[in-house]
């Protein structure tokens, strides 16, 4: 009986040894180790990172701004405060911005042109395009030149430079110990959540950030959220551990319990959604038509922004800076409503005056600042219309915080989890998400990120995940449509024409074509809109000098097939190409768009769907 018991005793530990072995075979011990580790440094640096900017911009500011121009800045926070006044010495400021500006552009076109501008954008285009490399320089450069243009009171924000120390140095981390590609885009990744869920004091939110943010419709870099995720709380203990554990925003208490605000908030998402046109509008034309023409090397332009910037800033200085304590004023209901009108297009004027003339720092600050603004003036007029469905103020704050960035970054889910993890408010996320998902809808098309792609397969750094063998059994030929009408023009047709006709045309796209019916150059109607900046040369170009022409210009045979095609549309970075019978100067025969070879695609593997279930 005893020697019974004690094999049944030996069976079932056996039994539970297997169990336990087989549970830890099961585990992939190799990548959870791996991961943990790189996580773990990238968020180290990042909150370092986080750190030293912040010491930084408050250092300088607190020297230029309180000390020399005799400013008092409000607070923000645990430390807000209604207590500010206007700098005694504005003169300053004429002194002050202009500076910093010139010192910036100096610092950044002579050692790292990539760190110009918001820095998000920049890591964006090196995980699509530059296969996630990101130069050793990059975010020493940018740490210092974005401290010089905040501090100094230049409209940026934190999250750019954090987020390009973090992906600079997890684009490193994996060069050195020789990863993959794959590898060091989920690194890279990791490096944005880490920088940006630090600063802001946001892991959760960050860690979302850095996966959505890449794409401008709804996908998502799923594979990097759990790296990401390690990466934003490391690096949100690190930063906090040095500069402080409270929220960012000292939020009132609301709630939303009346169901009749709904439409407050569907009237203020759409309300959002068109600031936020109007500000992407004006960051980049503010670039592409005011700065870019100026015929001045690129290093001085920061200093021009930094002089207008200083001239708005004499009128209203509430536009300087990050401007976490004006938004904090504002949330309190602490300043005029007059003040906010003026404040809401000088904002955007200023962060445009900044950022868009080549000076660094981030738009998420200046975005939310302008959300915030945008709504508590609206709660102010919508209440003298429709009291009842008007939320509370502070509500339309923070909701106008989250909505507006969602809509302007394409980041609906987490615009709106930093917004509630900043200020501590979790009552309001219904109508944080109700507002968001408006404004995102409403803003298709337009991002201040303009690096994103709409998905994953518009991105060179996916391209070999898809179903190439089905692009490679297509040509060219198969879906090029001969007989459809193309607009072109002959060779020396003055721009004033060219111009007339790309007005009255619906074409991206515009052949150069010869008497002989050959192609030999063509242009695009961003070439047309550059040379529209400058008026002066109209009278003395042709279509001949507009884009590239021979045999600078990407083409396709009839007989590549499709995979071919779309590594050309990557590698141009166009959306038409032309289709010629041979090296131009040849025979056009028609264009090719990106979105005929993504339906050609979807066609062919419908078919072989359809023909595996009727086998």
């Amino acid at each position: 009986m005893l020697s019974g018991l004690l094999s049944g005793v030996t069976e079932h530990a056996a039994v539970v040894r297997n169990r336990i072995v087989g549970f830890f075979g099961r585990m992939q011990f190799y990548d959870f180790g791996r991961w943990l580790l790189l996580a773990t440094l990238i968020g180290i640096v990042a909150g370092l990172g986080a750190a030293f900017l912040t010491w930084g911009v408050e250092g300088l500011s607190h020297l230029l701004h309180v000390r020399l121009a005799g400013a008092l800045l409000p607070g923000h926070g645990a430390h807000s405060s209604s207590d500010w006044h206007s700098p005694t010495r504005p003169w300053i400021l004429l002194i002050i911005l202009p500076v910093a500006g010139l010192i910036v552009g100096w610092l950044v076109q002579t050692f790292a042109p990539e760190a110009e501008g918001h820095g998000t954008d920049a890591v964006v285009h090196a995980v699509h395009r530059e296969r996630s490399l990101i130069r050793k320089r990059v975010p020493a450069v940018k740490l210092l030149a974005s401290i010089l243009t905040i501090g100094s009171g230049g409209s940026a924000g934190r999250e750019g430079p954090v987020a390009q120390v973090g992906a600079g140095f997890g684009s490193y981390l994996a060069r050195l110990l020789n990863l993959s590609p794959k590898d060091r885009r989920l690194m890279v990744i990791a490096g944005v959540a880490a920088g940006i869920g630090g600063m802001f004091r946001a892991p959760l939110g960050g860690a979302l950030f850095a996966i959505e943010v890449l794409y401008s419709e709804n996908e998502y870099e799923s594979e990097a959220l759990i790296p990401a995720i390690i990466a934003s709380i490391v690096a949100y203990v690190v930063n906090a551990s040095f500069t402080g554990w409270g929220h960012i925003f000292k939020a009132p208490e609301v709630n939303f319990t009346h169901p009749l605000e709904l439409g407050g908030y569907l009237a203020l998402g759409i309300v959002l959604s068109l600031v936020a046109i109007v500000y992407v509008k004006v960051f980049y034309g503010m670039r592409d038509f005011v700065f870019r023409p100026m015929p001045i090397p690129e290093w001085i332009k920061p200093g021009i922004g930094g002089l207008l910037l200083a001239i708005l800033a004499m009128g209203v200085p509430q536009v300087m800076g990050g401007g976490y304590g004006w938004l904090q004023l504002t949330m309190d209901h602490n300043l005029p409503f007059k003040l906010l009108l003026w404040l809401l297009p000088a904002k955007i004027l200023a962060t445009a005056f900044t950022i868009s003339s080549g000076g660094s720092g981030g738009v998420f600050a200046p975005s939310l600042i302008i959300g915030g603004i945008s709504g508590a003036v609206f709660a102010e007029l919508f209440s003298r219309v429709a009291p009842s469905m008007t939320p509370p103020h502070a509500a339309c704050v923070l909701v106008g915080m989250g909505a507006f960035f969602a809509g302007a970054a394409k980041v609906p889910i987490a615009s709106l989890i930093m917004v509630a993890e900043m200020s501590g408010s979790y009552n309001l996320l219904v109508p944080l998400m109700f507002a968001s998902s408006v404004a995102f809808l409403l803003t298709r098309g337009v991002s201040i990120y303009e690096e994103q792609v709409p998905g994953r397969i518009d991105s060179p750094a996916h391209l070999g995940e898809f179903q190439v063998d089905v692009l490679e059994q297509l040509r060219v030929s198969d879906v090029v449509d001969p007989s459809a009408h193309v607009v072109s023009v002959v060779p020396g047709t003055p721009f004033l024409e060219v111009l007339e006709l790309a007005s009255e045309r619906g074409q991206d796209v515009f052949p150069v074509v010869d008497e002989k019916g050959r192609m030999v150059s063509m242009f695009s109607m961003d070439d047309v809109r550059r040379v529209v900046a400058t008026p002066e040369v109209w009278s003395v170009l042709v279509a001949d000098d507009l884009g590239n022409g021979g045999r600078g210009v990407m083409y396709l045979d009839p007989d590549d097939d499709l995979h071919t095609a779309l590594r050309r549309f990557m590698a141009a970075q166009v959306n038409v190409l032309p289709v010629l019978e041979g090296p131009p100067p040849a025979r056009l025969l028609g264009l090719l768009s990106h979105h005929q070879v993504m339906d050609a695609y979807d066609r062919a593997l419908h078919n072989f769907q359809m023909e595996a279930e009727e086998a």
